[in-house]
């Protein structure tokens, strides 16, 4: 017989924070709109932007946790948006790196601009002890799903 790991407080806990993310990303999406981009589309020039371009599309697909056909999705919309470009690999002919493209820049920069209004506009109602303290929790969190999805990558299973 199979314990009941799953106590009230975890499931609210799980839907304060899955309702929790929707609604930011919503809110995102308000933003991002004004650009032809969405949240997830902005994740990808944040990557590129924060932790390096040219990386291949393989990459990229890793570095945020999606499948290959889903982030196509959203370069060939970025492309088509001239948000980005897809260069041939140097190493490998086959593989296609993915760069932003200057002239996107004074948009990215703007954009995050107001991403950064929206961030500080939702978490106003924390005070410092109160933004360290949530910080510090939903890192251990972040690091416990992190050993998870190691794992099951390795083996499978998640639990």
């Amino acid at each position: 017989m199979l314990k009941d790991y799953a106590t009230m407080s975890d499931e609210q806990i799980a839907r304060l924070l899955f309702d929790t993310t929707r609604m930011w990303r919503a809110q995102l999406n308000t933003v991002l709109a004004q650009y032809e981009l969405t949240a997830s589309a902005w994740s990808v020039i944040r990557v590129l932007r924060d932790e390096g371009q040219g990386r291949t599309q393989k990459e990229l697909a890793s570095a945020l946790a999606i499948e290959g056909p889903t982030l196509v999705k959203l370069l060939d919309s970025l492309e088509r948006l001239n948000w980005i470009e897809r260069r041939v690999a140097p190493t490998d002919r086959r593989a296609k790196t993915i760069w932003l493209i200057d002239s996107a820049l004074p948009q990215i920069k703007e954009a995050d601009e107001k991403l950064g209004m929206v961030r500080h506009a939702i978490l106003d109602v924390l005070d410092e002890q109160e933004r360290n303290d949530f910080t510090k929790l939903l890192s251990k969190v972040k690091q416990n799903l992190e050993q998870m999805c190691h794992e099951s990558n390795n083996q499978g299973d998640p639990i």
